[in-house]
């Protein structure tokens, strides 16, 4: 079960992040975010209804953290990636964000089997592949490109932490606090770059086109269903095998480039899909 939700896991936060790319092409990516955060808090509270939501005070407290964790990683992020370069500080992002709650498992005394630990090992290496793109002008980041790259990190792996944490029958009520929270710390941003004289609208009227809506709306979708499968995966198991699995997204991200842009393949993702599906594998046997 584990791997499975782990892998829808990380299938959906890959198709979010696809689709929400190519709606941040048109549109300014603060933008699509918030108002893909409002679709996605009516996803979750959709969701609820059949997996329940519990409010209790620790659920709150819980869900509070998660949310200034997401709205705080998709923030470094952008940052991150619009410094550059994309093939060093997206597999930083991700390795980070699955690095931490495997140490935070292992601190805590999870035991976790030979087999698991090697095939943790060839995932994160997988990911660097997968999520490298190789070229002549590859350059190392700048500091501060390196800094968003770590806090992208932390908060991800915040958000996996918090979302762990969520007690036994409280459903999705964690997560419909991190959508709140993160949502009005969204739109305070947005706000906040229109008070400020930085932006001339809250949000561009182009966003609810035809053309950039549907995109907006699936990938609230796709992180909201993220956030719900790995919540599965690691109530059946491991925090850290949830984790690795789900820092995979990158590989869903460029298989739906592949089919649907046409972007062309490098060998070493080739490379690191194949070690991903090998490690998958031997998680399994495990």
């Amino acid at each position: 079960m584990t791997i499975i939700f782990g892998l829808l896991s990380a299938f959906s936060y890959g198709y979010a992040d696809f689709v929400g790319a190519l709606a941040a092409k048109k549109v300014r990516a603060l933008a699509v975010t918030t108002v893909a955060f409002i679709f996605g808090l009516f996803v979750a509270l959709f969701l609820s209804l059949f997996f329940g939501a519990s409010f209790e005070p620790n659920v709150i407290q819980i869900g509070i953290f998660a949310g200034i964790c997401s709205a705080a990683a998709i923030t470094f992020l952008y940052a991150a990636l619009a410094l550059g370069p994309i093939s060093i500080v997206s597999p930083l992002t991700a390795v980070l964000s699955a690095m931490i709650p495997v140490l935070f498992d292992v601190a805590t005394g999870q035991q976790l089997s030979s087999f698991a630990l090697v095939a943790i090992v060839l995932i994160l290496i997988a990911v660097v592949l997968v999520a490298f793109i190789p070229g002549e002008d590859v350059r190392l980041p700048s500091l501060r490109a390196g800094l968003y790259s770590v806090g992208a990190g932390v908060g991800f792996a915040g958000i996996f932490l918090f979302l762990d944490m969520a007690p036994e029958g409280s459903g999705l009520g964690v997560l419909v606090v991190m959508r709140v929270v993160g949502l009005i710390l969204l739109a305070a941003g947005l706000i906040g770059l229109l008070l400020s004289g930085k932006s001339k609208v809250l949000v561009e009227r182009e966003l609810f086109s035809k053309a950039i809506l549907p995109l907006v709306l699936l990938a609230g979708l796709g992180d909201v269903t993220g956030n719900v499968f790995f919540m599965i995966a690691t109530s059946s198991g491991a925090l850290a095998v949830a984790a690795v699995l789900t820092s995979l997204y990158p590989v869903g991200t460029i298989l739906l480039a592949r089919i649907f842009l046409k972007e062309r393949i490098a060998l070493s993702q080739n490379i690191g899909i194949a070690l991903a599906i090998g490690a998958c594998a031997l998680l399994a046997a495990g």
